[in-house]
C-alpha cells in the first residue's frame, strides 16, 4: 500500500472499495469510471457490436475448435460487481490483443476496423478506472484467447477466414459483456 492512497467506502459509487491503494486514481476517478459502467458502457458497447458485424460481410456459420467457456460465464454471473468490472477489463484487454494480430489477409472495412479498435481501447481505458487489483480470471482468459490464436490464426496462418471465424467469436463475447454490464446494479445516489 502507498501512504496517504486509502480508498473509502463511498455510497455513490456502484462499486465496494475495500481499502485499496491505487498509485494512478484519486477516489473520484474510481468513481467517475464506475459511475461510466452504467452510462457509458452499454452505448460504446453497442458501437462495438455494430462496427464489429459491419466492418466484413456476413458472420460465417463456421465453428472454431476452442471451446466457448461457458463456466467462465456462469461464474461471472454470479461474482460480486467489484469482480464483473475486472473480468470486463481484462476480456476487453484480451480482445485488444487479438486484434492486434496480423491482419494483412482480411478484407475488412479499415475505416470500420480502426473504429472498433479504438472503442475497444476507450471501454479498457474507462474500466481501468474502476479495476482496483488484477482479475481472478486473468489466467482462464489469458488460457483461452492464447487457445483462440494458436488453434485459429496461427494454425491457418492468419487468413482471411481465420480472421472471420475469430470475428464471430469476438461478436458472441461481445454480446455476453454487454449483458453482464447490463445486469449490474445502477448506483444508489
Amino acid at each position: 500500500m502507498v501512504p496517504g492512497r486509502q480508498f473509502t467506502e463511498n455510497p455513490s459509487c456502484s462499486l465496494p472499495v475495500h481499502a485499496v491503494s491505487y498509485e494512478a486514481l484519486n477516489a473520484q476517478d474510481f468513481c467517475d469510471g464506475c459511475n461510466w459502467i452504467q452510462h457509458g458502457f452499454r452505448r460504446v458497447s453497442g458501437e462495438s457490436l455494430s462496427l464489429l458485424s459491419e466492418m466484413g460481410g456476413d458472420i460465417t456459420d463456421a465453428r472454431v475448435h476452442v471451446p466457448f467457456p461457458k463456466t467462465l460465464y456462469t461464474s461471472i454471473h454470479k461474482a460480486q460487481v467489484d469482480d464483473k468490472v475486472k473480468f470486463l477489463h481484462e476480456f476487453i484487454d484480451q480482445i485488444i490483443k487479438l486484434f492486434d494480430g496480423n491482419l494483412d489477409a482480411v478484407t475488412w472495412n479499415r475505416l470500420k476496423l480502426t473504429h472498433f479498435r479504438a472503442a475497444l481501447h476507450r471501454q479498457s481505458g474507462e474500466l481501468q478506472k474502476c479495476v482496483s487489483s488484477a482479475s481472478k480470471y486473468e489466467k482462464r482468459l489469458n488460457r483461452y484467447f492464447r487457445k483462440l490464436k494458436k488453434n485459429v490464426l496461427k494454425q491457418k496462418k492468419y487468413d482471411a477466414h481465420s480472421w472471420e471465424l475469430i470475428r464471430r467469436e469476438v461478436l458472441r463475447h461481445l454480446k455476453m459483456l454487454d449483458l453482464i454490464s447490463a445486469a449490474m446494479k445502477a448506483p444508489v445516489n
